[in-house]
């Protein structure tokens, strides 16, 4: 080792050992961590000449700007550790640091010039412990490659008051001469107050001279302007937002950060144009009073609000009025006995729809469909009986007029007769190998009904009931069988 090696033998007085932020030696640090630098401070301590060594925060050197963001899960301890205790640095300056250390933005590859100026620069005394040699004045054998980056911070800006625009008046038609009152204690200071009148002369708009937030203002023309006052205010311009720059040092060869200072101050967006509004009352212009007269009575119209339409649907049963057949019968093997035929109770659906003429009358338009019995029996003279009995289908097609007992209530009673086409199934029945056969075709028919709806609240739905008779015959081999139903039916209804 060469006598003139900083390492090879003890510092001169008041001056550290060369290589002292990266090197292989670090005696002492008089100068308390980020403390202002004295004057001649760079004519003794705190002195490095070379870079690299056991006190780098990494051995290995950064190739390029890649290699920095690969190296930061490295590298980024350190940083925060030194930068964060910097009480010039705020968490905002050091994070926007780490970030642009990550993506590679704002970073440049430079020479670090021997002799360059930085505030402080990390080293490494202990592994896994980082301090900052501050000032740190740098007086290099040779210039280094290194990375600058700059960091922008943006200012604190505080936004401009936003102008307020608030304004009341009333007029007083009775008194002669009299004058607007006027507020205007809501609006920002310095709000101008205008005048806006429309009469029979046309349209003027003249500026009020206010004397205060709540002033009164004269009114030569009450009996024949419509008047309207309008208060504007202008804020503040917007700031600019500005943003402030930090210049940090990074050796390729050693990792160790170091902080030059302060960059210049950036505009990032320019002051925008103030703010404004307005905000206006209209008062009308005052009429002559007149005496006041009795209203005409008025007749109440006789029309009403009825839907045009009306859709009816519902569940029905049927119970047919017409009497059994009976008859006297001779079976096969000449055996006398007595026959009985009749159709029993059934059920259904059916619905129908109605066109209203007016409160009075209607057309309705019905179908139903229903499934009742039929029982087929034979008592001969001995006693014995054999019966029969089957499902048959029940079917009606029904038009006829409605009149509406009510009028224009809400609640519907109406009667009306209707004619149709309507019938039952045609099944064939057997009872000691004697045939009887019930040709239930359709046949025209008629008949009359009875309906109440029911609204339920103020919507178009109600609730129906209603009863129909039906005059229907059916032929058999007992003659004509005068079913004649009855049909009760249950449903809902709805207007349009």
């Amino acid at each position: 080792m060469s006598p003139d090696s900083p390492i090879s033998k003890a510092p001169a007085k008041g001056r550290l050992p060369a290589r002292l932020a990266c090197g292989a030696l670090l005696v002492f640090a008089a100068v308390p961590a980020f403390a202002q630098a004295p004057a001649g401070a760079c004519q003794g301590k705190n002195v490095v000449t070379r870079l690299a060594g056991p006190h780098a925060v990494t051995r290995k050197p950064i190739a390029d700007i890649g290699a920095l963001q690969n190296r930061m899960t490295e590298l980024e301890a350190s940083i925060r550790a030194v930068a964060g205790r910097d009480p010039n640095l705020s968490p905002a300056v050091v994070d926007a640091l780490v970030t642009a250390l990550k993506n590679g933005a704002g970073i440049t590859e430079r020479k670090m010039q021997r002799n360059e100026s930085v505030q402080w620069m990390a080293y490494q005394p202990k592994p896994g412990q980082f301090e900052v040699i501050t000032p740190a004045c740098l007086q290099l054998k040779s210039d280094y490659d290194a990375f600058e980056i700059v960091v922008e911070v943006e200012d604190q800006v505080r936004p401009a008051p936003q102008p307020r625009c608030s304004i009341t008046a009333d007029r007083n038609c009775a008194a002669a001469g009299a004058a607007f009152n006027i507020d205007i204690s809501g609006s920002s200071p310095g709000a101008t107050v205008t005048m806006t009148s429309e009469g029979g002369d046309g349209r003027t708009v003249n500026e009020v001279n206010r004397s205060g937030e709540r002033f009164s203002w004269p009114d030569p023309r009450s009996a024949d302007t419509d008047v309207t006052f309008t208060v504007k205010a202008q804020g503040a311009p917007a700031p600019a937002q500005t943003a402030q720059t930090y210049r940090f040092l990074m050796p390729k060869v050693c990792g160790n950060i170091a902080y030059i200072g302060e960059g210049p101050e950036k505009t990032v967006s320019a002051a925008g144009a103030p703010q404004s509004c307005e905000d206006s009352v209209s008062l009308p212009r005052c009429t002559p009073s007149t005496p006041e007269t009795e209203p005409e009575p008025v007749l109440d119209d006789v029309a009403c609000e009825l839907s045009r339409w009306t859709a009816r649907g519902y569940g029905f049963g049927y119970f047919p009025l017409g009497s059994d057949q009976e008859r006297d019968v001779i079976v096969p093997g000449n055996f006398p006995g007595d026959e009985t035929f009749g159709v029993t109770n059934g059920f259904g659906i059916g619905g129908s729809i109605e066109r209203r003429f007016n409160e009075r009358v209607g057309l309705e338009f019905g179908l139903m469909f229903g499934r009742g019995s039929s029982d087929y029996e034979i008592t001969l003279r001995n006693g014995d009986q054999e019966s029969d009995s089957h499902k048959v289908n029940f079917y009606a097609l029904t038009v006829g007029p409605n009149f509406h007992l009510a009028g224009c209530s809400s609640v519907d009673v109406y009667v009306g007769p209707f004619i149709g086409y309507g019938g039952f199934g045609d099944p064939n029945y057997w009872a000691f190998d004697h045939h009887f056969h019930a040709a239930f075709d359709g046949k025209f028919i008629y008949g009359a009904q009875l309906g109440l709806d029911l609204p339920l609240r103020n919507g178009p739905w109600g609730f129906h009931t209603g009863l129909r008779w039906f005059n229907l015959e059916q032929d058999t081999d007992a003659g004509d069988l005068e079913v004649d139903p009855l049909i009760f039916e249950l449903g809902f209804t709805y207007g349009f």
